[in-house]
């Protein structure tokens, strides 16, 4: 089965990665350097491939650059994992493959200060998208105030209490329960992008958590993390791709759940029989605030989408400059190269 997720996400406090988390328990890993992320791609791409129906489980990271390409693929069974060096911020010890090798030095040299102009011009539209998200961070934090000065707590934590009492049972085993860490959707240059569905595909209980901004759904969540730690189960920490400090999704595997935030951008609704809606905005007892604030949530709700699209303007812009300075890589390198490098890393793991 795969699996498709985010460990980096373009946030409004900047580029956030979960890398490291996620390759804690890996005995095997494959690092891949080079300036090139189409060569390193074309591996990780071809790897998932060849992988995909050989192991039970594969995992893969996708790049919130650009959705065709992948960060990593991670084999958890194989404790194996494939990761793009650029996604590291830590000194990792594994075996080097240098996708320098299959680029002509000869034939890059050429291309190199249009590309060095188009990297300057990647970088400076995705500052702008990073100010653009700060902004649309502060709008929000004030549409959360109108929602949290008005909230029962009382009437939310009684239902809190009663969600975590029946959702997370003591289990006897002792030892401390693995948490990994990563982002279900993600700001991209094709738009709002979220494997939910994919994710979820295999539990049998989802909960979808319905409310406002400041309602207490990340709260919630951190909650249910940390009930699901202190009783030592595994879980998936899904963070907020807006505001690394919120949570959107908690999955506890061996309870067969999760919990997620499901509005805008990702905006789900029940499809099986098993689906379960969780009403915050009901419970946290704010029926008739919308229609008393109607005029100044209309406002906040302009100038919030106001400086999320112009942010969205921004990171495609980037992500068009990127491809083209990417284009040359492609021009000046040895695709069968790389496809060899693929088939090489694939039967050490397999063998």
């Amino acid at each position: 089965m795969q699996r498709k997720y985010f460990l980096r996400a373009n946030t409004s406090s900047g580029l956030v990665n979960l890398t490291e988390n996620n390759l804690e328990r890996i005995d095997n890993l494959y690092i891949l350097t080079g300036k090139s992320k189409f060569f390193k791609s074309r591996i990780l791409s071809n790897i998932a491939k060849y992988t995909d129906s050989n192991v039970k489980n594969q995992e893969c990271a996708v790049s919130p650059f650009d959705i065709s390409q992948l960060d990593a693929v991670i084999l958890r069974d194989e404790k194996t994992a494939v990761v793009d060096a650029d996604c590291l911020t830590e000194k990792k010890r594994g075996i080097i493959i240098d996708t320098s090798d299959f680029i002509s030095p000869f034939k890059i040299k050429k291309y190199e200060k249009m590309q060095e102009e188009l990297i300057s011009k990647a970088q400076e539209a995705l500052l702008g998208m990073y100010s653009a998200y700060a902004g649309a961070k502060i709008i929000h934090d004030e549409w959360e105030k109108l929602y949290i000065e008005n909230i029962d707590f009382d009437r939310l934590n009684k239902f809190e209490e009663g969600l975590l009492e029946s959702l997370i049972v003591e289990k006897s085993q002792i030892g401390t329960g693995i948490v990994l860490e990563r982002f279900f959707g993600a700001s991209t240059p094709d738009g709002s992008v979220n494997y939910i569905d994919n994710l979820t595909e295999g539990l049998k209980t989802r909960y979808f958590i319905k409310g406002r901004p400041g309602t207490g759904k990340s709260t919630f969540m951190k909650k249910l993390k940390k009930k699901a730690q202190d009783f030592n189960y595994n879980s998936e920490i899904y963070y907020c791709s807006f505001d690394k400090n919120s949570l959107d999704m908690v999955v506890i595997p061996e309870l067969s759940f999760c919990v997620f935030d499901s509005t805008a951008p990702h905006e789900l609704f029940p499809t099986r029989d098993t689906d379960l809606i969780l009403d915050f905005y009901k419970e946290s007892g704010l029926s008739g605030i919308d229609e008393k604030y109607e005029k100044e949530f209309s406002e906040i709700q302009r100038l919030y989408s106001f400086r999320i699209t112009e942010g969205i303007t921004k990171l495609r812009l980037s992500g068009g400059y990127q491809k083209e300075a990417e284009c040359y890589f492609e021009l000046s390198g040895n695709k069968e190269l790389a496809d060899k490098a693929a088939d090489k890393i694939v039967r050490k793991i397999l063998t």
